[in-house]
């Protein structure tokens, strides 16, 4: 679990702290930073992956940890990063430099909620003279060192504002099958359905009715729940041998309709399902980060999507999530007053023109105490313009 990410020079940031939470709301106007702070996290991510543990050893030592893994130099290492890889496109050094900063280098950290002294800080050293570059020089703390392996072994779903949506046929991933996500982009849901409908279990927890578990594999469980956002909805899936590709049907079971193409039923329906298929396949200490999970929905789905994603938060996955529904934040607090997530692990950050973030509590109750400017109060200027 992580605690916070710290943001130093990094883009629209000049120094912020995010705290992060097992549930965890960026909410703001737009271009604001919200999606700076995932990108930050991807980065991180994406740095501890690719590079390898040759630098660091492990040693038992006498402390509060069993284990603590020790860099074997005194000294901050020095490595040479790509700002481009597979979890996170930046750019070159000048699209990540802090444009209205007086000093150079830019700092990325994290803390793990386990190791709450340690801080993995990334430093992109930054030269103004070279601003087109896609590689920077790092260095790379003692704790980034000592707990890559951590960060690396933990696996990120991220699923971006834009998805694949309603396709005719659907691409395979080219993934090794113990590797294989969604997508960022949702584009290899279909496939993960079709793949592990029948062979996966999903955790105990995530049960759609935690009384009944007779079928909890995911292709039933994923059916369940998406009958939950959107009423009456059921699957079918098949694989094109000849174009290593797959289509998937969907129907009204309310109805007893047959099987439409996916571009002939609601955008909502192709839209969440990436989301709900993400969130099942997720193990506990997974992290699963999804920009805009109301797109498309009809506002009472979009509640009903923000309950969900507090299930998924308390059956130990972290949820990080991007968006700009009242409905999904008032679904969350529903969540919290019905006890399916504790109040004490959702963490709300609320971003300001100025780049400057706020951070509103929410009490056992759902209510919360603090509603700064921006902060999902536009119904409230628009119902007080019309009274």
């Amino acid at each position: 679990m992580i605690e916070y990410v710290k943001l130093e020079r990094f883009k629209c940031f000049y120094d912020e702290t995010i705290p992060l939470a097992p549930l965890t709301i960026l909410a703001g106007a737009n271009n604001t930073g919200k999606s700076t702070v995932i990108q930050a996290l991807l980065l991180l991510k994406q740095t501890a992956q690719i590079h390898e543990y040759t630098e660091v050893v492990e040693h038992r030592i006498n402390s509060n940890r069993v284990m603590s893994r020790m860099p074997i130099t005194t000294k901050n290492m020095n490595w040479t990063i790509s700002l481009n890889g597979p979890l996170i496109q930046m750019g070159t050094a000048h699209d990540v430099f802090c444009q209205w900063s007086e000093s150079d280098n830019i700092k990325v950290s994290l803390v793990f909620r386990k190791y709450p002294e340690n801080i993995m800080t990334l430093k992109l050293l930054y030269d103004s003279s070279i601003l087109d570059t896609h590689n920077m020089k790092a260095e790379i703390s003692f704790d980034f060192a000592s707990f890559q392996e951590d960060l690396h072994n933990m696996r990120f779903t991220y699923i971006g504002a834009m998805r694949t949506g309603p396709l005719l046929i659907y691409p395979a991933s080219d993934e090794q099958i113990q590797n294989m996500s969604v997508g960022n982009m949702g584009q290899f849901t279909v496939h993960c359905l079709y793949q592990f409908g029948q062979e996966m279990s999903v955790i105990n927890r995530l049960a759609y009715d935690e009384k009944e578990v007779k079928s909890m594999t995911l292709s039933h469980q994923t059916e369940k729940w998406m009958n939950y956002l959107i009423p009456g909805i059921a699957f079918t899936y098949n694989k094109i041998k000849e174009a290593d590709a797959f289509t998937v049907g969907i129907r009204n079971v309310n109805r007893d309709t047959g099987f439409f193409k996916p571009t002939h039923v609601g955008v909502g329906i192709t839209y969440c399902l990436p989301i709900v298929v993400a969130a099942l396949m997720s193990k506990v200490g997974n992290v699963l980060i999804c920009e805009n999970p109301e797109s498309h929905l009809h506002p009472e789905a979009q509640s009903r999507m923000g309950l969900f994603l507090a299930r998924v938060a308390d059956a130990g996955i972290q949820v990080i999530l991007e968006t700009h529904s009242d409905h999904i934040l008032n679904g969350i607090r529903v969540a919290v007053k019905r006890g399916v997530i504790k109040y004490s692990n959702v963490a709300i950050n609320s971003f300001n023109r100025d780049h400057v973030v706020s951070h509103p509590k929410i009490d056992k109750n759902g209510r919360i105490d603090l509603w700064p400017e921006g902060f999902f109060d536009q119904i409230d200027i628009d119902l007080g313009e019309l009274i």
